[in-house]
């Protein structure tokens, strides 16, 4: 977005969210949201309407008490009763109708962007590149759920207001009569003096929110400047314990919190200044148009019902005209969540679309049964689009055990090329089918639930006694009893165990190709070794290439290949190079008065 213009930014801002969000509410078959909408709105007009429906009640019951009528205020009891239930029942069914379309969109988007996003291993591809796109599991499980609630809320409560002020300046202009002014009669006063009182009311606030908006961000930035020490702190706790260094490390955060105390000094009497003037707002709404229509009610043209009706018109009118400045924190928030959510799709569409490139500056990928695997003419590039390797072949026959090693990145970037998982780069690359081939990283992926469900992926279901014979074979025999207890395995093991586990599961699953990537580089040498005879020994036909340093002896290998990084920082993808360089340029805000705004109104926690 660094290429807009600034008049240019909000229309695609608003693009990308109607397309991102749009097909929730478009696609054929989806009448629920639909519904969902019309019902809120009709409770939304309802609401309005026991509004109105409360200010005639207001004017009704004055009008009655100033005649000392018993039996009309009487009747008024009842009125208000029924208009007390009424709006009962209608916010009631407006806040279940909201909750459930919020979570039902929600849903929605949170399975469109975790689709896109765990898909062809774009989750992990999309971590390489450049971009305001990092942490994706906050933008995934916060940002969406701000996106869409904030949205409906916003959208519910603007349309509200809309009503409240089309409705209630007609009640107040027909309530305001006719004033003479130097000479000349004016009809609806009270409407011209409530966009005054709003528009003044605004204005003050915007400036002493000023101050407290400053003090406020202040004040969390030496929060979180006390909140990094102290995890610096717990982080470090060996070495300060044995540096003795406690007493000045409790002085430093003695005076890390001093700075919080300073910057929450500057944010009380920010605040005090603006609850001042806010109560004084608040309490003077109510009363001003009374004080206003008091000449009129003492010469008799006005009634009092007419004058608590005007007032309680004056003060919907007022509150609908605050409702931009009374919901531009939560604008804004909505407006980066948005943003947020848009830049992760923007990465994932990226790397899918740098992934199905095609012709001579792709990776070709062509995965057939055949006696041998092997590339040709294959040049890997870094993210950036820089190579890393240049023109290199390889055939490896079924059978036949190869160690490539050397550069370690290198390596670690190749293991990744061949399991299909790095797109940048280009040449030929000849593979099994998937179903024939296992690639193991450094790594195992280890499912949270049991560990016979753990160990059996990507297999439905494995005999107890081959989990249990695969176990025991390469020395995790004392995990057998724990085969139907849960817990997440990865913190469980350790990395050691993890990597035997890996071999367990080759074990399993027998594959007619392997494909090692460091996958022995937490064991000793004799284990190492000892995992790879058991592997050639159990799966006799199996072709084995080790991508990465072993840390074992060289014997079980046919073939030994060494990789050199290439140094030319040659570029080798343009476009992709060119991607890059946008992706660090600095991006327009989507909606800048909201920034401008946000100086004078914004949060004060």
């Amino acid at each position: 977005m660094s290429d807009l213009t600034e008049a240019q930014a909000p229309r695609k801002f608003f693009r990308d969210f109607i397309r991102l969000t749009g097909p929730y509410w478009t696609q054929p078959g989806r009448w629920k949201p639909r519904v969902m909408v019309g019902l809120l709105a009709l409770l939304v007009v309802l609401q309005v309407a026991l509004a109105i429906r409360l200010n005639i009640w207001s004017a009704d019951l004055f009008d009655a008490l100033e005649r000392r009528s018993t039996e009309h205020a009487t009747a008024q009891i009842f009125v208000f009763l029924a208009i007390l239930l009424g709006i009962m029942v209608t916010n009631m069914g407006h806040l279940v109708v909201k909750r459930h379309l919020q979570l039902d969109w929600r849903r929605w988007l949170t399975r469109r962007v975790i689709g896109e996003w765990m898909e062809d291993a774009r989750h992990y591809q999309a971590g390489l590149i450049p971009g305001d796109h990092a942490n994706p599991d906050g933008r995934v499980a916060e940002d969406v759920r701000v996106l869409t609630e904030a949205a409906v809320d916003l959208a519910s409560t603007f349309f509200y207001c809309v009503l409240l002020l089309v409705t209630f300046v007609g009640i107040l202009w027909s309530l305001s009569g006719w004033i003479r002014v130097a000479g000349l009669d004016l009809p609806g006063h009270l409407v011209l003096l409530a966009l005054i009182y709003a528009g003044i009311g605004a204005v003050v606030a915007f400036i002493l929110g000023r101050p407290l908006v400053s003090a406020t961000d202040s004040r969390q930035t030496k929060e979180a400047d006390f909140r990094f020490e102290l995890v610096r702190a717990r982080e470090c706790g060996e070495a300060i314990a044995i540096a003795r260094a406690e007493a000045p490390e409790r002085d430093k955060l003695a005076s890390r919190f001093e700075t919080i105390a300073l910057a929450w000094k500057a944010q009380s009497v920010g605040l005090a200044r603006l609850i001042a003037f806010s109560s004084g707002y608040a309490a003077l709404a109510a009363v001003f148009p009374i004080l206003v229509g008091t000449p009129r009610f003492l010469d008799g043209t006005l009634t009092l019902g007419r004058l608590m009706q005007s007032a309680q018109a004056f003060q919907q009118v007022t509150a609908a005209l605050s409702w931009p400045v009374d919901n531009l924190p939560r604008i804004a928030e909505w407006r980066a969540s948005v943003e947020r959510v848009l830049a992760l799709e923007e990465a994932v569409q990226i790397v899918a679309l740098e992934a199905a490139r095609t012709g001579d500056t792709a990776i070709d990928l062509d995965r057939a049964p055949g006696p041998w695997l092997g590339f040709d003419d294959l040049w890997v590039a870094d993210p950036d689009g820089t190579a890393m390797l240049s023109g290199f072949d390889l055939r490896v026959q079924r059978g036949e055990h190869v160690l490539i090693d050397g550069d370690p990145e290198a390596a670690a970037t190749l293991f990744r090329v061949l399991a299909g998982i790095w797109p940048w780069g280009r040449g030929h690359i000849y593979l099994p089918v998937d179903a024939e081939m296992v690639a193991v990283g450094r790594r195992a992926f280890l499912a949270e639930g049991t560990l016979r469900h753990a160990l059996a992926l990507p297999s439905p279901a494995v005999a107890d006694h081959l989990i249990v014979q695969a176990l025991e074979e390469v020395g995790l025999g004392r995990l057998v009893e724990r085969l139907d207890t849960e817990g997440d395995w990865v913190d469980a093991l350790s990395g050691a165990e993890q990597q035997r586990l890996s071999f367990a599961r080759l074990l399993l699953l027998r594959p007619q190709w392997i494909l090692l990537g460091e996958a022995t580089d937490a064991l000793d040498a004799e284990a190492a070794d000892a995992m790879l005879t058991l592997i050639t020994k159990a799966l006799p036909d199996a072709a084995i290439v080790m991508i990465g340093q072993h840390p074992g002896s060289l014997e079980p290998f046919d073939r030994r290949l060494t990789l050199h990084r290439a140094t030319s920082g040659e570029v080798l993808l343009n476009a992709v190079s060119a991607r890059r360089r946008a992706a660090r340029a600095a991006r327009r805000p989507a909606l800048p008065v909201v920034d401008w705004l946000r100086k004078g109104y914004g949060g004060n926690d």
